[in-house]
């Protein structure tokens, strides 16, 4: 009875009594107590943090106890098995040459198997590996051929504005593009909830959201009207792009965690790179087929390349229905977010982010047209729009790999006040190309590629918060939703805003800055981008202790 005490107990006094009975029996040389408690003690602590740090939901499996590791509660924590105690028994040479002095009928081998019950499932790596890459390469499919396409708006804009079918109703056709990318910022919060609470649902809601943005622009294909545009091509896409992405973002944290800042460069490098080419081919279908052919052409291909991208996305640990239940007793967005009301950092990051999301669109939407007011092709302000894209391409990457390694203040601050700069000295005096294609270039590295420090800003708010849990993962999302819908509310607000800055009555004329008709929305564009720039005045409000994520002296 004394064996199967030791080896089925379930509760820390029941294995006092057992070690006590043992050592009564002969097992002087049994190791202390004491000291096996405190490893048991310490292990399940540290399974507890590995489980919180990776979002997963765990069993132990006791011999008729089954303990949640993330979430016990106290009754729980109090019955916890002892398959580890039992392990380190079994592994002393000492102890089991007592044991088996006590016990010769006893199972040899029955400790050391109910040792393994207590191992977690094995994991891929995170950072690295077959299924981080894959999972980051269907991310990276979908994130080009979705979200590419309407920041590539500008093409349409020109395109819209001179069919004679909306040409009466010019003044809405801004707030296509800005809809599409403005919704999908302001959704992010309520998806990012939704995914979180019902961990099974992400895949679905990816395909979901994926084919509602095919649907939109089927629909936005048979438009005769300027608010059908507006709702197909620019509200249900954006509603379908943000239900897409935001499970997608989920599955890929899981897989990168000291290199996430790498992997969003890579990400959102995606729409940089098909940046370069749908200006350029969808150009030439709008001036050659129109706007029907152009839209139902990229709905097709938008299938063939970024279909294959849904089956390379897997989450790296099954989303259980264990998972689900304690999604659903986790804590309310409204006690996530109660602790960053007295953070500093989140304060000046919350309005740099809204601030720069209003003049960070502006660019794409009117720098073609400022091309052809300058007397310059069509092609030529499709491939500015290119090389915006380009650019961007290259500083999303060297963003990401910038973030991880310095206080996330300095790349915060710098690519607003060069964006800033070149508004101001390149894009406001052109009078050529040349001056156009430089402030495309700078604008597409620093400002374009603004958003990729968004998983270090996430980061380093919730290292500077005390919110009483380990949970940074989840409470980073919430973040990440957070800024995500005040961009959104910002990029809403730039479509009519630039709409009434530019004066389309007011003649072109190449002599006088911003050719006049756009110096009001330059000097918009500019004044966003400075005031943005001043975030960096939070290098100086130093914390108390570095933390490891998104801080560091250089």
């Amino acid at each position: 009875m004394l064996g199967i005490s030791v080896l089925r107990g379930r509760s820390l006094n029941a294995s006092r009594t057992c070690i006590k009975n043992l050592r009564q029996h002969g097992g002087d040389s049994i190791p202390p107590l004491d000291n096996e408690l405190k490893h048991h003690n310490a292990l399940h602590e540290d399974r507890t943090r590995w489980d919180q740090a990776t979002g997963q939901v765990r069993k132990r499996r006791g011999h008729g106890t089954t303990a949640t590791t993330a979430y016990a509660d106290e009754e729980a924590s109090d019955n916890l098995p002892l398959q580890e105690l039992s392990h380190r028994l079994s592994t002393d040479s000492t102890t089991s040459q007592a044991l088996a002095h006590l016990f010769p009928d006893s199972d040899s081998n029955a400790i050391s198997s109910n040792a393994s019950l207590s191992n977690p499932p094995d994991l891929p790596p995170v950072d690295g590996g077959p299924g981080a890459w894959t999972c980051l390469l269907g991310c990276w499919l979908i994130e080009a051929m979705i979200w590419g396409f309407p920041l590539a708006f500008g093409i349409f804009q020109r395109h819209y504005a001179s069919h004679p079918q909306f040409r009466s109703h010019s003044a809405l056709i801004p707030s296509i593009g800005t809809l599409a990318t403005g919704v999908s910022y302001l959704g992010m919060p309520f998806t990012n909830a939704i995914a979180l609470r019902f961990p099974r649902w992400r895949r679905g809601m990816g395909v979901a959201g994926w084919l509602l943005c095919l649907l939109g622009l089927v629909c936005a294909s048979f438009a005769r009207e300027t608010w059908e545009l507006v709702v197909f091509q620019g509200a249900v896409y954006g509603v379908g792009w943000v239900v897409c992405y935001t499970p997608l973002l989920f599955m890929l944290n899981e897989w990168f965690v000291e290199r996430r800042g790498l992997a969003y460069g890579v990400l959102f490098g995606a729409s940089g790179v098909s940046g370069m080419v749908i200006p350029v081919v969808v150009g030439w279908m709008l001036e050659r087929y129109g706007f029907r052919v152009a839209l139902r052409v990229y709905a097709g291909v938008t299938v063939v390349v970024s279909g294959p991208g849904l089956l390379l996305i897997r989450p790296r640990g099954r989303a259980t229905r264990e998972m689900a239940m304690v999604a659903r007793k986790s804590r309310t967005v409204y006690e996530v977010l109660r602790p960053f009301a007295t953070n500093f950092h989140f304060y000046i990051m919350a309005a740099a982010a809204f601030v720069q999301g209003l003049g960070l669109f502006i660019p794409n939407i009117y720098i073609s047209s400022f091309a052809e007011g300058l007397g310059l092709s069509t092609s030529t302000g499709s491939g500015l729009l290119a090389l915006v894209s380009l650019a961007q391409v290259l500083g999303q990457l060297g963003q990401g790999l910038v973030s991880d390694r310095v206080n996330i203040y300095m790349p915060l601050a710098i690519s607003a006040l060069i964006p800033g700069l070149g508004a101001l000295l390149l894009w406001g005096p052109a009078k050529g190309l040349a001056y156009l294609a430089s402030f495309a270039i700078a604008w597409g590295l620093f400002s374009a590629s603004y958003s990729v420090l968004y998983a270090r800003m996430c980061t380093f708010v919730t290292d500077m918060s005390d919110d009483g849990t380990d949970d940074h993962e989840n409470v980073s999302m919430l973040l990440y939703g957070f800024f995500s819908f005040e961009r959104g509310i910002s990029n809403v607000l730039s479509g009519p805003i630039s709409s009434w800055l530019v004066d389309q009555q007011r003649a072109i004329d190449v002599d006088k800055y911003g050719l006049s008709r756009y110096a009001a929305v330059i000097w918009f564009t500019v004044l966003c981008m400075l005031a943005s720039s001043l975030a960096g005045i939070g290098w100086f409000w130093r914390p108390r202790t570095k933390q490891k994520r998104g801080y560091s002296d250089g």
